[in-house]
Order: structure tokens, then C-alpha cells, then sequence
């Protein structure tokens, strides 16, 4: 019995001594920190006519989105003129948050806030309320800037970087709930990298600081006072707080915000590249040590990339930050401001490489009037062994054209091969035409040859390149 009553005590003690440990992990008190951020944060009234559209807000949503509580707000009867009392149009006001990020006057919010609105007043907390004019806008990343004249420099805070957050570090939200201005919550990253949706890149932090209607546009803080979201939705049955809310990271509203407030738009950079996923089997024909990053399926023969990267690559970083996917690779583009020259870095070869490319604006819409006509056709090619049948024609710039003749139970046909697709390369080398893409696969042997397709997949959408192994070549 002793020796059990003496475990029982250690057991105790071992147990005490670890949430004394978690507890320390704990932030002390965010009062300071509430404290040094809150007079650079701001409350927004944007009003429209009641005849028209009125700001876009969660209360009309769903409750899907973290947006703005609206109020008919009507103004008194006014004398004109003529003398007879004539009302002044009805308006309708949106409630919504923002900051300060820039101490000549402007302030960050969401695009929806200000959306539609004919008069955007700007309030701090100390009761200061300015007229602000808008800036600029992003509608792609739901985000806007404002600009007031307050004939001073302003409190104002600085962007963080929410790439070096992890879910659990502990965040704090300020903003104007309900048109509670100064409404402070704390709480932790819940997750990173999450598509809702809501945006053309969405890439949110999720968070469980209580965040609701009118919080939209105000800063997500770290414990340092730094600004690394940008709070925008919430996901909520109710359209009230339910512990998930969404903040654009600041990796993408810095840079928006900058440029809307230097040149009113935000021109995105274009890298120049389609790509797609790594898969197990392109990992393994390319030696690669993992399925991470994006494959290089096609280069725009006059974009940025041409000469520097090539079909085959695989990109894992660009401008510092990894790229994992496709989609990590589409977000961080869209993170750079066209003109900027930045790192990419990428396997070739079965070793990493690194190189320099400015990236552009995107270039307009293709003429189809200019596209020259194909050459005339030659003899198709059958890969019997592969049910796989070849337009003898090249497609254009070089790759073998689309399959003419299938069967549906051969190998292509099951490994998700459709007529009308453009074979463009076998195992990593670039085919011409059809007689190419035969020798090549001849000389592979037993070998299962590995496609670079481009076309519809087998459910008829059109994914873009891809690659795909085709057993029992």
C-alpha cells in the first residue's frame, strides 16, 4: 500500500509539474499588446443609396463570411430652395473594420466593405471620424484601400510575416463587431492554407479568436503586434461567431495593399508556366526525392520562364518560399508584383537548381485570326501494344498531335488516355511527331512509358498537362 500511495504521489507531482509547463507556454496578458496596436485600428461606415446594391456583407450571405451588420439609417427632412421640405435619399450603412498601415493616411480593409458604396467615413478610437476616399481595389483577394487627410502622421502597424506562423501560435483580432468598436478577441491558429472559396486565392488562416459581422478588414496579430491576416469570414450556421473564421494572410495583403496605395491597382506578376501535380510515377521516372512541388508541363515560348526553366522541371521554391504544389505555386505568384525578379528554384536532371526570373504582366487574350494553319498531314502512327493511335500531323510548336485511333480496353485507354489529347513528351524528352513518339517508346524496352499529355481527361474536363504512366508498353 505504501508503495503505491508513494506512485500515486510521483504520478501527481509528474502531472502538476506538466501543466505548469503548458501553463507557462500560455501568453501572460495581452493587455500591452492591445494596448501598443489599438489606436492604428479603425472603424468603417460605408454608406450606399438604398436604390442600389448595397456593400456586400455577411448578414446577406448566410452568415458565411465575416462581413459587416447593416442599418436603414435615414437622415432628417432638408429645406431646398424652392422652400417645401423634400426627404434626402435613404442610404444604407455597412459596418467594417480596418487599420492603418501607412502613416500619411492610408488604411487596409476588405473590398466587400466598401463595395458599392457611394461615402466611406473612417472612425479612430480616440473619436477622430475623417471622410476617406478609396484608393484603390483587389477584388481578387477581397481587399481595398482607403485614404484620409488628417494633416499629421498617423499611428500605424506593420506587416509580419505569416508564412513563419504555425497552427497553435496564438493570435489576437481587433475590430468593430456589431459596431463594437475596439472589440478585442484572442485565440490560436487553427489551420493554414485554406481554400473556402471566397477569393480567386484563397489561401486563409483559420483561427478560433471570436471573429463576427463587422470585424471584416481588421488586423489578425501576433504576439509581437504584428499585422499577419487580415480578418474576412467566418464559417457559422448562425452567421454569428462559431469559432472558425478565415484572415487573408498578410504574405498577400502586404504586397495589395502597398500597390493599391502606390498605383490604385495591384498588377500581379506571370511566371510564364503551366504545371501539375507530382505524382508517384513521375516522381520515380524524374528521381525525385519526394512528390513535393510543381512539374513544369508547358513554358510560354516568350513569357519570363522561356530559356530558364523547361518541360520536365519541377519547381520547389520561388522568392524564397517553398512550393509544394501547383496551387502553393499559383498563390505565391500572385503574391509578387509584376516587374520583380525573384529565385526559382527547381529539379532538373535528378539535381536542384536555382535561377532568376522577372516576372511580367500577363499577356492579353491570344488573337485566334494570327495562329498560322497547321501543316498538311502525314501518316498515322499505331502503337498497338498500347492501344494508342497517332494523327501523323504535329500540333503546334512540335509536340506529336492528339490520339485519332483508340481501343478502349488497351493500356492508354485505361491509364486515362482520351482521343483528341496532344502527347508532347515521353519520359521526360520532348517528342516532334508521331515517328519520334514511336522510337522513343520502342527504345524504352519492357519499360512502361511515362506521357506528358495535354487535353480532356477521361471525365471530359481539361486539367491541363499532365502526366500519365501507361503500363504494358
Amino acid at each position: 500500500m505504501r508503495q503505491i500511495a508513494r506512485l500515486l504521489a510521483l504520478l501527481s507531482f509528474a502531472g502538476f509539474g506538466l501543466g505548469a509547463a503548458r501553463a507557462a507556454e500560455l501568453p501572460l496578458g495581452l493587455g500591452n499588446l492591445a494596448a501598443q496596436v489599438m489606436p492604428a485600428v479603425v472603424s468603417i461606415a460605408a454608406m450606399a443609396p438604398l436604390t442600389s446594391a448595397p456593400p456586400a456583407d455577411a448578414s446577406q450571405d448566410g452568415g458565411e463570411t465575416g462581413g459587416d451588420s447593416s442599418a436603414l439609417r435615414t437622415a432628417d427632412t432638408t429645406e431646398n430652395t424652392s422652400g417645401s421640405l423634400v426627404p434626402p435619399p435613404k442610404t444604407i450603412e455597412s459596418l467594417g473594420s480596418g487599420f492603418v498601415f501607412d502613416p500619411a493616411g492610408y488604411i487596409l480593409t476588405n473590398n466587400h466593405v466598401i463595395d458599392g458604396a457611394s461615402a466611406v467615413t473612417v472612425t479612430f478610437p480616440d473619436g477622430a471620424v475623417y471622410d476617406a476616399t478609396i484608393a484603390g481595389r483587389d477584388k481578387d483577394a477581397d481587399l481595398a484601400v482607403l485614404k484620409i487627410d488628417a494633416g499629421h502622421r498617423l499611428p500605424f502597424l506593420k506587416f509580419g510575416d505569416s508564412g513563419k506562423m504555425r497552427v497553435g501560435d496564438w493570435v489576437m483580432a481587433i475590430g468593430n463587431p456589431f459596431g463594437l468598436p475596439g472589440s478585442t478577441s484572442a485565440g490560436i491558429i487553427s489551420a493554414l492554407h485554406r481554400v473556402i472559396g471566397d477569393t480567386s486565392f484563397d489561401d486563409f488562416i483559420q483561427t478560433d479568436a471570436a471573429i463576427n459581422r463587422g470585424n471584416s478588414g481588421g488586423p489578425l496579430f501576433n504576439l509581437a503586434g504584428e499585422v499577419i491576416g487580415v480578418n474576412s469570414a467566418i464559417e457559422s450556421p448562425n452567421g454569428d461567431s462559431d469559432g472558425i473564421g478565415f484572415a487573408i494572410p498578410s504574405a498577400m495583403a502586404a504586397p495589395v495593399a502597398r500597390a493599391l496605395a502606390h498605383t490604385g491597382a495591384m498588377q500581379r506578376g506571370w511566371l510564364g508556366v503551366a504545371t501539375e501535380e507530382v505524382t508517384p510515377q513521375v516522381q520515380a521516372v524524374l528521381t525525385l526525392p519526394d512528390t513535393k512541388g510543381a512539374l513544369v508541363g508547358a513554358v510560354a515560348p516568350n513569357g519570363p520562364s522561356a530559356g530558364v526553366l523547361d518541360t520536365g522541371d519541377v519547381i520547389v521554391g520561388l522568392d524564397g518560399v517553398a512550393v509544394d504544389n501547383p496551387r502553393a505555386l499559383l498563390i505565391r505568384t500572385a503574391e509578387i508584383p509584376a516587374g520583380k525578379t525573384v529565385v526559382v528554384r527547381f529539379y532538373r536532371d535528378g539535381g536542384i537548381g536555382q535561377a532568376d526570373v522577372t516576372v511580367t504582366a500577363p499577356p492579353p487574350p491570344l488573337d485566334e485570326s494570327l495562329i498560322l494553319p497547321p501543316p498538311p498531314p502525314a501518316a498515322p502512327v499505331i502503337l498497338s501494344a498500347l492501344g494508342l493511335g497517332l494523327a501523323g500531323k504535329p500540333a503546334v510548336q512540335g509536340v506529336v498531335s492528339g490520339v485519332s485511333v483508340m481501343s478502349a480496353t488497351g493500356a492508354a485507354a485505361k491509364a486515362g488516355i482520351v482521343a483528341g489529347d496532344v502527347i508532347e513528351q515521353v519520359n521526360g524528352l520532348t517528342v516532334a511527331d508521331a515517328g519520334a513518339l514511336q522510337a522513343r517508346v520502342t527504345a524504352l524496352g519492357n519499360a512502361p512509358p511515362v506521357f506528358l499529355v495535354d487535353g480532356n481527361a477521361a471525365d471530359g474536363t481539361n486539367p491541363g498537362p499532365r502526366w500519365i504512366a501507361v503500363p504494358g508498353g
